[in-house]
């Protein structure tokens, strides 16, 4: 599993980045993102709430977010 690390990418770049980085992963592999934007945090799983192609973890620990994305 790849790990990217967003910290300090604001909306909309952190977002944007995110949601490349799911398009590309393929049928069981999976990503780790952590970002500290709460507001592109809160897009992505928006964006990802309907979508059955995508598994989502989240974890927050303070000001980290840490999601792990599997591509099903």
């Amino acid at each position: 599993m790849q790990t990217y690390d967003l910290r300090g990418k604001v909306c909309p770049e952190g977002y944007v980045l995110t949601m490349r980085i799911i398009d590309k992963l393929r049928p069981g592999e999976s990503a780790e993102v952590l970002m500290d934007s709460f507001e592109c945090a809160a897009m992505v799983v928006y964006a990802l709430k309907d979508d059955r192609r995508v598994v989502a973890k989240v974890d927050r620990s303070g000001s980290l977010v840490r999601f792990t994305f599997t591509r099903v």
